[in-house]
């Protein structure tokens, strides 16, 4: 049932972690099942990995350019949503250093009602680079790349919180007894799970132009922040049917890279009914500030 995100920069030992954090679960599921189903959390002892290599992917190309990269992405996402149940664990081992996607884990795990956390694998650029150099996973320019553009987990941010950071040369996760390793399990394990929110809610449409409906509200909200930017305007920008205001960036944001989120946030609630098309416009004035930011 949770989901646990593991991310970091290219050849920070993401998987290394991933499997000690997945095989300390194992262990302490079965050891305590009976405990578990007393406090009503019926688990299965299978912890679930998805990663490229479960995939079949090859790194290399995965990420070697934006349309590899996004076919990536969708499909860590759709082996993420497939795998987690109210029985099983998941564990999602990639790079996840994208916050919107990170958000998307969050809200594919939010609408099952169940705890997540977030491993920060932290390493520096010139060690992945080291490592790199060694093992030849990546061409230098594209693992350059991939670091320039790693965007470092922040506790404050509900889709990665609780985080937990470890360091290559830290060796708690391997350690069930360390004191992170049973943060770990009080966080996905024993936590109460969050309660669904209307974001997240997955219920049968009860009324056939929802989607309609959902696109023309999300259409008026980035009509306005264009206008807005024809005329000048900065910071924070009111939007039609919402009480949370768009933060635009000092930088130009294109009208393909706005219909481009528009898409990805119809992706994630297009089957979530929200009948009040006002929360509708403040869930995606929320989940731009997140992405524009």
């Amino acid at each position: 049932m949770p989901l646990i995100t593991v991310c970091g920069l290219p050849l920070a030992g993401k998987t290394t972690r991933a499997e000690q954090v997945a095989q300390h679960l194992r262990v302490y599921i079965e050891r305590e099942q009976h405990a578990l189903a007393a406090r009503g959390t019926v688990l299965n002892a299978h912890v679930v990995v998805v990663n490229e290599e479960q995939l079949g992917l090859d790194k290399r190309v995965a990420y070697s350019d934006a349309a590899e990269e996004k076919k990536t992405r969708g499909s860590l996402l759709s082996a993420v949503e497939r795998s987690l149940t109210k029985e099983d664990v998941v564990v999602c081992d990639s790079l996840n250093y994208i916050k919107g996607f990170r958000y998307q884990l969050y809200c594919v795990a939010r609408a099952l009602g169940t705890p997540t956390c977030t491993i920060f694998c932290g390493i520096q650029p010139s060690e992945a680079r080291q490592r790199n150099a060694a093992i030849g996973v990546f061409e230098p320019e594209l693992l350059d790349n991939l670091c320039s553009r790693f965007e470092e987990p922040d506790g404050r941010n509900r889709w990665d919180a609780p985080l937990f950071t470890v360091i290559s040369e830290d060796a708690s996760l391997a350690d069930p007894a360390s004191p992170i390793s049973q943060q770990i399990v009080d966080a996905v394990l024993l936590k109460k799970p969050p309660a669904p929110n209307l974001s997240t809610v997955v219920k049968p449409l009860t009324e056939t132009n929802y989607l309609h409906e959902m696109d023309k509200t999300l259409s008026d909200v980035i009509e306005a922040i264009v206008e807005a930017q024809k005329n000048g305007m900065l910071g924070n920008v009111a939007v039609p049917r919402s009480t949370v205001q768009v933060r635009i960036p000092s930088r130009t944001v294109t009208l393909v890279e706005l219909r481009r989120l528009k898409r990805q946030y119809t992706n994630i609630n297009k089957m979530h009914t929200m009948l009040n098309m006002n929360k509708v416009a403040e869930m995606f004035a929320d989940y731009l500030n997140t992405n524009l930011a």
